[in-house]
């Protein structure tokens, strides 16, 4: 027994580690993830932004041909006014030459209001650039890190799947099923007894079960946490005698 106690100290030991490999192997593709999706939000961000400043300068060049086009109206008119030979004609003359005049008036209040708009767009692309150029690197290195390690535990896991088959085919196959349960509820499967506690749940083991413990006769559960109890005295006693 006190062989498959430590056996079973072995499988908890690799079953640690390929824990702590699995969670990297969850946790790290996350992580570059997160790095490239915020890279990427940066690269959509600043598309809309210059997609839109291309809007406004077509707007804004719109505004620029309508309000030149009106000018050379107004002058046409204007020269006119001086060929009219009527009163009516001339009144109707100055009634456009006004109301182009206020079009133009209207337009470039509202090429001024889409000139703002420019500006304040190229201060956003500016600042998103900026922003963008002080994380790059930083994100770019953490990506490659992140990929360095992946790849790093990926190598390391295979191995140690194949070191814990070996391991679990010296279990007796009575013991194995007692440690999953174990381990599927607790996490930690072995538990030291020490002075009649469990170092697990610091609890008091009865004198006659620590007793057992102590001779290692059968496999012994903790009557509180239920984890699977070792004496570290006898096991090192047992490694000494071989």
């Amino acid at each position: 027994m006190r062989n498959q106690i430590e056996v079973l100290d072995m499988l908890q030991t690799i079953d640690m580690e390929l824990s702590e490999l699995e969670e990297h192997i969850s946790e790290y593709p996350k992580r570059i993830s997160a790095y490239e999706e915020e890279l990427e939000a940066y690269g959509e961000k600043l598309e809309s932004l210059n997609s839109e400043k291309q809007e406004l300068l077509k707007n804004k060049s719109s505004m620029e041909l309508e309000l030149t086009q009106n000018e050379e109206t107004i002058k046409k008119s204007e020269e006119k006014l001086f060929e009219i030979k009527t009163h009516k004609e001339y009144e109707a003359l100055q009634k456009e030459i006004s109301e182009t005049k206020r079009m133009n008036s209207e337009l470039e209040d509202k090429l001024l209001e889409e000139m703002e708009k420019i500006e304040n767009i190229e201060s956003q692309i500016s600042a998103t650039n900026e922003e963008l150029t002080g994380k790059k690197t930083d994100y770019e290195e953490k990506i490659s890190g992140f990929k360095e390690k992946l790849e790093e535990v990926e190598t390391l896991y295979g191995p140690k799947k194949e070191e814990k088959e070996k391991i679990v085919s010296k279990i007796s196959p009575d013991i194995l099923p007692i440690y999953e349960k174990i381990k599927k509820r607790n996490g930690e499967v072995l538990a030291l007894a020490k002075n009649e506690v469990c170092t697990g749940c610091n609890m008091n083991i009865p004198p006659q079960l620590f007793n057992e413990v102590l001779t290692l006769s059968r496999i012994i559960q903790c009557p509180n946490c239920t984890k699977i109890l070792y004496c570290e005295e006898e096991l090192n006693s047992e490694a000494k005698t071989g």
